[in-house]
């Protein structure tokens, strides 16, 4: 599995954790233990927190890697061009 999908992997994991947390502290509260309740709000709000940040670092890394590819097809595009004029002056 790829870096990339790992990561993704990790984010929909806390996502997830947060979600559970969020459906705990509801049923925490209708129970009447507001204090359990705010304290697996706060994780869920450190899990999500946790999990935007996980995606925000995979963005960059994808965008980095677009760049080099198109760095890399510019390069190959222009050994192109430049066999195509030697072969045409010859």
């Amino acid at each position: 599995m790829s870096e990339g999908a790992a990561t993704m992997n990790e984010a929909v994991a806390l996502e997830k954790e947060a979600i559970d947390n969020i459906e705990a502290a509801q049923g925490e509260q209708q129970s009447g233990r507001p204090a359990m309740s705010l304290g697996l709000l706060k994780d869920a709000i450190e899990k999500e927190r946790a999990g935007l940040d996980l995606l925000s670092d995979s963005v960059e890394t994808l965008r980095r890697s677009v760049e080099q590819r198109r760095h890399a097809l510019d390069e190959q595009a222009e050994i192109v061009e430049q066999v195509i004029r030697e072969l045409t002056n010859d």
